[in-house]
């Protein structure tokens, strides 16, 4: 009899689990339209220090897609700063029109930045959050948010170690700064193709062996002689 009992268990949970998770399921996607922040990573650590000094604004941009139906009409995302955001709204940044477009499932939304004094020594933080509106409520409850922090000092890429060490090894403040002058990219924690890495990659051999030619070996603030893989 326990042995029956006990089959008889194991054949029914796992359809009862997948009934649950089916219906779960089913009533987030037949429920009202909403709302989610696809952007992967769901963060950013933006500097001005990588751009020249004529640069005053920038923008980071942030994808959303819907869990629903597309509208006839444009809806509105309410995607507003958390208590955890040190950067006012308005003068360290401001989001752009977060909108859902007529017929469409995704949308992406800029967030302007502004280069200001205080930056220049202080690093502020941006936590942004989708909260309900009468045209969405929140969808998946770990993709709703969205993280980014601001300043004018330079600061090593959130993604040196998965994207660029690779190509350009141990992070220092001088290789980055090199990197910078020679190869003219600012925008360093965004993921770029593999030839454009390559592309860079080899940009920056070329000018940095130009250098240690004409002036010696280029020393980093580790006093180690900078090089790359």
């Amino acid at each position: 009899m326990k042995n029956i009992l006990r089959n008889w268990l194991i054949l029914v949970i796992p359809v009862l689990i997948l009934t649950s998770c089916a219906k779960n399921e089913e009533l987030l996607f037949n429920d009202a339209d909403r709302v989610y922040v696809e952007s992967f990573p769901d963060s950013t650590d933006y500097t001005f220090a990588a751009s020249p000094q004529t640069v005053v604004s920038d923008s980071i941009f942030v994808n959303f897609r819907i869990i629903g139906k597309v509208s006839d009409k444009d809806r509105v995302i309410n995607f507003i700063p958390t208590s955890a955001s040190t950067a006012k709204q308005g003068y360290h940044y401001k989001v752009g029109k977060a909108v859902i477009k007529a017929n469409e499932f995704s949308a992406r939304v800029p967030i302007y930045v502004y280069r200001k004094p205080g930056l220049k020594d202080s690093v502020l933080t941006v936590v942004l959050r989708v909260n309900e509106n009468t045209d969405f409520k929140p969808g998946y409850p770990n993709r709703l948010r969205y993280k980014f922090t601001l300043t004018d000092i330079l600061t090593k890429p959130s993604n040196w170690e998965s994207t660029w060490s690779a190509y350009f090894g141990t992070y220092s403040e001088v290789k980055f700064r090199f990197l910078i002058a020679v190869t003219g990219k600012t925008n360093w924690n965004s993921s770029p193709l593999p030839q454009d890495s390559r592309y860079l990659s080899q940009k920056a051999r070329n000018a940095l062996l130009e250098y240690n030619q004409q002036f010696g070996a280029l020393i980093d603030e580790f006093n180690q002689q900078v090089f790359f893989p």
